[in-house]
C-alpha cells in the first residue's frame, strides 16, 4: 500500500556585480516553481514519474537603501515588503527572503571594506515541491535481490559506472534512461530534457500511466 509525502526544496544561485551607482545596492530575481512526482520502491530506488513547471516570475532590479543593509532583520522586512507589493505569494517569500537578505548584507559589508557602494545581486531561484509515492514497485526493473537493473553501464552525465552494489542511488526517468540520482537532479535544475534521448521531462512522449505499470 502506498504512502504519500511532500517536501520543499529551495535551489538558489546568486551572482553579484559591482555597478557604478550612487545607491548602496539592488537585487533582481528570477523564480521558477516546479512540481516533481517521484516513486520510491521498498528498497529505496527511485523513478521520476512527472515534473512540471507551475509558475515562473522575473522581477527587475529593486533598490535596497543603505539604511536597510544595517542588519538582517530590517533587511528581511524591507525585501518582504517589496515582494508583498509585487504580489509574490506568502509561502514564496518565506522560502526566499532570508537568503536574499543574508547575501545582500554580506556583499554590502565586503564591498564596503573596499570603499565600494553600488552592487546588483542577481538571484536565480528554483522552488521544488517533491511529492513522493512510497512502496510502489515495477518488477521488470529489478533483479532477484530487488536491486534496480540499469539499462546503461554508465551515467551519461558524470560518465561513472551505474553500479548495482554501490551506495549511490540510481534514478530512472519516464523515457527509461537511468542516472545517478544526484547527477540527474542537478541536471534538471537547468534543463528539462533527458541527457540521453532529449525527451522533455515536463512533457514526456505518450506512454501508459505510471500507475498501470506498477503495483504495491
Amino acid at each position: 500500500m502506498e504512502s504519500i509525502s511532500s517536501t520543499w526544496i529551495l535551489n538558489n544561485e546568486s551572482k553579484t556585480h559591482v555597478v557604478n551607482s550612487k545607491i548602496s545596492g539592488s537585487f533582481s530575481i528570477s523564480i521558477r516553481v516546479v512540481e516533481r512526482t517521484l516513486v520510491r520502491s521498498p528498497s529505496g530506488h527511485e523513478f521520476l514519474a512527472k515534473q512540471k513547471l507551475v509558475a515562473e516570475r522575473n522581477e527587475a532590479a529593486v533598490e535596497i537603501p543603505y539604511i536597510f543593509l544595517a542588519g538582517e532583520e530590517i533587511c528581511r522586512g524591507y525585501i518582504a515588503n517589496v515582494f508583498t507589493k509585487a504580489k509574490f505569494e506568502g509561502w514564496t517569500q518565506h522560502l526566499i527572503v532570508p537568503k536574499i537578505s543574508r547575501d545582500a548584507i554580506s556583499m554590502s559589508r565586503r564591498l564596503g571594506e573596499k570603499g565600494i557602494k553600488g552592487f546588483l545581486l542577481e538571484a536565480d531561484v528554483e522552488i521544488v515541491q517533491e511529492r513522493w509515492l512510497d512502496n510502489w514497485l515495477n518488477p521488470r526493473d529489478y533483479d532477484s535481490q530487488d536491486r534496480l537493473i540499469p539499462v546503461e553501464q554508465d551515467c551519461t552525465i558524470c560518465l561513472e559506472e551505474l553500479s548495482l552494489g554501490g551506495q549511490t542511488k540510481i534514478m530512472k526517468l519516464c523515457c527509461s534512461h537511468n542516472f545517478h540520482r544526484d547527477c540527474i537532479l542537478t541536471w534538471l535544475k537547468r534543463k528539462h530534457s533527458c541527457p540521453t534521448c532529449r525527451d522533455d521531462v515536463q512533457n514526456p512522449r505518450p506512454q501508459k500511466e505510471v500507475e498501470s505499470l506498477m503495483f504495491c
